[in-house]
């Protein structure tokens, strides 16, 4: 525990959740405690499978509300990469999966993920469709209740979201395409764990901005609204001439939360980090032969194994047992060969026998006839 931050997370069941890299809105994401298990959902070892997966160790003590867990969503913008220029939205909102959180349940993806889209399906998503969302609001009120004070989000909370938002993007700004005039906003999905410590699931790109709830439908026109305000008014007020400036712009509640001083002229890699992986590589073997999933036209459909694998494993069953019946052909025709030849030296011994008797009589019968002369 001392020596990894994250070790608090790990808890008693050793559970981990797969995720597709190349897909969205929770489709094709599990959660497994065994690795052959994972292997096997993945189809490791199948030749010609493009397919790249993200392992993520699964946070085992979430902090948890009325029995369920929970993300928050996050919107940050970036309106340029070079200087990196990052802003951040003060309000987000929480998205509650639908069924009361258990880790015997794995199966069951409205336990495990929050996402909107997964959540929708359940049956009865339409009657507990206000539940399924918090606004920033309800939540601050939540945490009066249960601590007493807005302390841990002022002091804890909101101070790490900021933090992490920036730490992100500077450890992928030599990574994308600085284009100027242009900007991207981002959907960040934080958790917290039982201790209110802030971790980061995922960062997305185009996130989800339709009025799904009555939540997001008052957020997602505020975001947007306040958007016009920063890539537009803030830009032509820092650009006007100093004297003729108004003394702040107005930007809705987007915050500028980091400006780079200079531009970076060498990648952010470079910077003399050692960024070494240590420990021993899992041992798993060579030649995997279990179940294989394929995906239909637009990927959100999971089939339990590939034709192809299906046909190869169909092809080495019926060698083997073919091999299988000839090997029992085999048996049994040399246990007739046996069986007939020890039923010949058997016959050839009662014979044999049957001469000598036959001789041991002729003796006798000749001693009588002597001793009768």
């Amino acid at each position: 525990r001392g020596m990894s931050v994250q070790a608090c997370l790990n808890g008693l069941d050793n559970v981990w959740i797969v995720k597709p890299a190349g897909k969205s809105r929770g489709r094709d994401i599990m959660c497994a405690k065994s690795i052959n298990k994972m292997l096997d959902y993945i189809g490791y070892g199948v030749a010609g499978k493009e397919m790249h997966w993200v392992v993520q160790k699964y946070m085992e003590n979430p902090y948890i509300i009325n029995g369920r867990k929970f993300d928050i969503r996050q919107w940050v913008l970036v309106t340029d990469w070079n200087p990196l220029s990052v802003w951040f939205y003060d309000e987000s909102y929480l998205r509650f999966s639908m069924s009361d959180y258990d880790l015997k349940d794995l199966e069951n993806v409205l336990v495990h993920l929050c996402n909107n889209s997964i959540q929708k399906e359940g049956e009865d998503a339409e009657r507990i469709k206000r539940e399924s969302m918090w606004d920033l609001a309800t939540f601050k009120q939540h945490i009066v209740d249960a601590t007493g004070s807005l302390d841990v989000w002022e002091n804890k909370i909101l101070p790490r979201m900021r933090d992490i938002s920036r730490w992100a993007l500077m450890c992928a700004q030599d990574m994308l395409e600085n284009r100027k005039n242009s900007c991207e906003v981002y959907g960040y999905d934080f958790m917290l764990d039982s201790d209110f410590n802030v971790w980061l699931l995922e960062v997305n790109a185009s996130p989800d901005m339709s009025a799904s709830t009555e939540v997001t439908e008052k957020l997602t026109y505020m975001v947007l609204n306040d958007l016009v305000k920063v890539i537009i008014d803030h830009k032509d007020w820092s650009r006007s001439r100093k004297d003729h400036r108004a003394d702040k712009c107005d930007t809705g509640l987007w915050r500028l939360i980091h400006k780079g001083d200079t531009e970076v002229t060498f990648p952010v890699s470079a910077f003399g980090c050692k960024l070494e992986l240590q420990g021993k590589e899992i041992a798993i073997t060579a030649k995997y032969t279990g179940s294989v999933p394929t995906y239909t036209i637009d990927g959100s459909t999971r089939e339990t194994r590939s034709k192809k694998l299906l046909e190869q494993q169909a092809d080495k069953l019926r060698q083997e047992e073919e091999r299988k019946t000839e090997e029992a052909a085999e048996r049994k025709k040399e246990a007739r060969r046996l069986a007939k030849q020890a039923k010949r030296e058997q016959q050839r011994q009662q014979e044999a026998q049957r001469q000598m008797l036959l001789q041991q009589q002729q003796q006798q019968q000749q001693k009588q006839q002597q001793q009768q002369q």
